[in-house]
């Protein structure tokens, strides 16, 4: 049986230094693909993006600078504020900086550690249905 976690953050796109756009990312976890997150980026009810990438960049991020290239996730704060978590997502035309309460991303990220314990990820994966599907071209 599949267990997930999802949730609905609410995050700011990072325009400038003073100026924000407030953006829905919706987090999704599945025991079945136990390494990847799936966020899908909501603004003014529209899908304006969806990327995958790995758990492990955002609890590296809680804490610290964590990926290189495409995905990166870090710490931040303004004294007397909340802390925030920042992501960047880059393509070959963009980059784009998103901020998100560091509580309300690690609130969720500990219901996938309930899911699948970090650490314990190869343990959830079946890799014969992974690879059966890629064969099949149904990645």
């Amino acid at each position: 049986m599949v267990s997930t976690a999802k949730r609905t953050l609410e995050m700011q796109l990072l325009l400038g230094p003073d100026e924000t756009v407030p953006v829905a990312g919706r987090f999704s976890y599945r025991s079945d693909r136990p390494y990847e997150v799936e966020v899908v980026f909501i603004s003014r009810g529209e899908t304006v993006a969806t990327w995958l990438f790995a758990r492990d960049l955002l609890l590296g991020g809680l804490c610290g600078e964590a990926g290189e290239g495409d995905v990166r996730v870090w710490p931040a704060g303004r004294p007397g504020g909340p802390r925030r978590v920042h992501i960047e997502l880059t393509t070959d035309d963009s980059i784009c900086e998103l901020s998100v309460r560091a509580s309300e991303l690690t609130a969720w990220l500990e219901q996938t550690a309930a899911i699948v314990p970090p650490g314990h990820e190869a343990r959830y994966l079946d890799i014969d249905a992974h690879l059966a599907r890629l064969l099949a071209g149904k990645c």
